[in-house]
């Protein structure tokens, strides 16, 4: 007979197919290319991006996210009324016994609509990995005989881009082509499928009289078209371009402060904490977060500053 912890593991987390299926970070404006394929290209130099978040430590079971990044931008020396961007994404998304891995390549064309205004359209394309934990597996129960089940899908995502240095705005979709996860005799759940969920992220940046600060509100908002959307918003002051603090609040579910610190020209650091504002809480169940992005090497298109180092990935507000 399967333990009675073992079904109430699956019990909650056959919701969390549904509820977790795109992952969801505190410090989304960070991880802006991760959300968005379209924003490939839109910075300077090369810029890699790597992130883990662990998240509602008090449970078994409870959600990990990896993923890494890397994008470069082509043709954007000089004035140019379109140049090209591409990118790379892997991650890995772990919710109770469920283990979702993707790897993704993409392509981004932006184009000039003014002196200030970019617009652009951009696409990723990759596969994704769907699996089960053999953890549970219990040759007597015909639901968990099979020895880690693993669905393998073609995934493509698509989205736009608009943006200028104080405000941006980007729609992007997931979950698009072939979301059932069946393939074969492998099969994940009864009738399983990935829900097509659409991501809007917008903000706008605010400078203060000397330029000491800059102020960034953003929002971030994910609906599978099933349910209530899910919202984020999130509150990120920075000092002199070397240390910014923020808050996001995610809606009936946590508030998390955020710490983020260029460390050098071309590193920043950031860590969010997610204290846990729903049921949950009884159990402890808050979340960690860690990013760094940089710019490791000097840009050929010429733009970058004379010292061989590229621009710091996020800690660019030059109004």
């Amino acid at each position: 007979m399967i333990k009675i912890k073992t079904v109430i593991i699956l019990l909650f987390f056959s919701v969390a197919v549904y509820a977790q299926q795109t992952v969801q970070y505190s410090q989304f404006m960070m991880n802006d290319y991760g959300l968005n394929p379209a924003v490939a290209g839109s910075g300077k130099g090369l810029n890699v991006m790597v992130g883990r978040r662990t998240q509602w430590r008090g449970f078994a079971f409870a959600p990990e996210s990896n993923f890494a990044s890397v994008t470069k931008a082509f043709g954007k020396k000089g004035y140019k009324y379109y140049w090209h961007g591409v990118g790379a994404y892997v991650e890995q998304d772990k919710f109770g016994v469920f283990t979702n891995q993707a790897a993704y390549g993409s392509y981004a064309i932006h184009l000039k609509l003014s002196a200030k205004y970019y617009f652009s359209v951009g696409i990723a394309a990759g596969i994704k990995s769907v699996a089960l934990t053999n953890s549970i597996f219990n040759a007597n129960d015909p639901a968990l005989s099979q020895i880690s089940p693993q669905v393998l899908l073609p995934d493509f995502i698509p989205g736009i881009y608009f943006y200028s240095k104080k405000i941006s705005f980007g729609l992007s979709v997931r979950n698009i082509y072939k979301n059932s996860l069946k393939q074969g005799s492998n099969e994940i759940g009864t009738n399983g499928k990935l829900l097509p969920t659409a991501i809007f992220t917008a903000c706008k940046k605010f400078k203060s009289e000397g330029y000491d600060y800059v102020f960034v509100p953003g929002i971030n908002i994910q609906s599978n078209f099933m349910g209530i959307p899910s919202a984020q918003f999130n509150f990120m002051t920075y000092f002199r371009q070397r240390i910014g603090l923020g808050l996001t609040y995610r809606m009936h579910d946590a508030i998390s402060g955020m710490i983020q610190i260029r460390v050098f020209k071309n590193v920043v650091v950031g860590f969010a904490y997610d204290y846990t504002i729903s049921r949950f809480r009884s159990a402890n169940a808050n979340s960690t977060e860690f990013m760094m992005g940089l710019s490791p090497v000097m840009s050929s298109e010429g733009y970058d500053k004379p010292n061989g180092t590229a621009d710091c990935p996020k800690f660019d507000f030059d109004f």
